[in-house]
């Protein structure tokens, strides 16, 4: 989505400093999966005005203008970010429901992670934003507090085993597009896993999911890539913990992906399972819950 123009003073003091001091080239550079990792990450470039004639005061310039042209590739990349399927922080922005010197505030107060000077007296900043948080992060500026809805009560009575300590969503090779509030649902289109079914200050601190790519070297498995679905039914659980949702997870295979590729669903039977489950143990409650998937963001690894 194309970035639409403010008029606030952040954004023309960003546009002014960034035509007048530095040139960048920092876009293909940026880190908008910020899935990966829960941060979104940016470079800035920055250089000297010609008629500098002190090096530590080019230098000044230089930092500044890359710290401006920082925040400017950051805030590109958080109003694409998707809070749901059909809604982004820049139509939230524009609705109102977003309040814009909020999200700003967050921008610069970015952390700086690194800042590298070249003879020439050019500056490149790598900064980054968390996207959840108690504090400083993108998920208090967007998130507003609702009613909170109980969970369904599983349609099957089921002999739950009590000792599940997460849930994973087996997304396949499926195409998963990553949002902020991702919904699980049924094969009756009937929701089993929302916001509205989740703590306020859980969902801040921690998101609703853990998006995982397959092949991810993060995760505890026995081989170089993703167990199939029926080897994570039977590893050992030392084999298949995967960060978020503990060492003993419950493990679902996905039919099919709705909302624009962002929303798992399951068959009525491992929903109810779910639901079933997590009357013992709130895994969902928790936020304990990882979606895997070959393809995360539209690359296939």
């Amino acid at each position: 989505m194309r970035v639409t123009r403010t008029k606030n003073l952040f954004w023309i003091m960003i546009t002014f400093l960034t035509c007048m001091l530095c040139s960048s080239n920092a876009q293909e550079e940026n880190t908008s999966n910020w899935w990966n990792n829960n941060m979104l990450t940016a470079k800035g470039y920055g250089f000297p005005p010609k008629k500098a004639d002190k090096k530590n005061y080019a230098r000044i310039l230089s930092r500044r203008a890359a710290i401006m042209d920082g925040y400017r590739n950051l805030a590109e990349q958080v109003r694409e970010i998707h809070i749901t399927a059909e809604t982004t922080i820049e139509s939230q922005i524009l609705t109102g429901d977003i309040v814009e010197s909020r999200l700003e505030a967050v921008i610069k107060g970015a952390e700086i992670l690194s800042e590298e000077f070249s003879e020439d007296g050019s500056c490149v900043v790598t900064l980054r934003v968390p996207v959840f948080g108690v504090t400083d992060s993108l998920a208090k500026t967007v998130f507003k507090p609702v009613n909170k809805e109980n969970f369904p009560f599983p349609s099957e009575n089921f002999s739950a085993k009590g000792n599940y300590t997460g849930l994973i969503i087996d997304c396949g090779d499926l195409d998963l597009n990553p949002v902020l509030l991702p919904v699980i649902r049924n094969a009756d289109n009937v929701s089993i896993y929302s916001y509205n079914n989740l703590d306020y200050d859980k969902v801040i601190s921690n998101g609703m999911v853990s998006y995982v790519k397959k092949d991810n070297g993060s995760m505890l498995l026995s081989r170089k890539n993703f167990l199939s679905y029926t080897e994570l039914l039977t590893a050992p659980s030392s084999e298949k913990n995967i960060s978020g949702a503990g060492s003993n997870p419950l493990i679902i295979r996905a039919q099919k992906l709705s909302d624009d590729n962002s929303c798992p669903v399951v068959s009525t039977s491992d929903a109810d399972k779910i639901l079933a489950e997590n009357q013992i143990t709130h895994f969902l409650d928790n936020g304990a819950v990882v979606f895997t998937s070959y393809r995360i963001g539209g690359t296939r690894v």
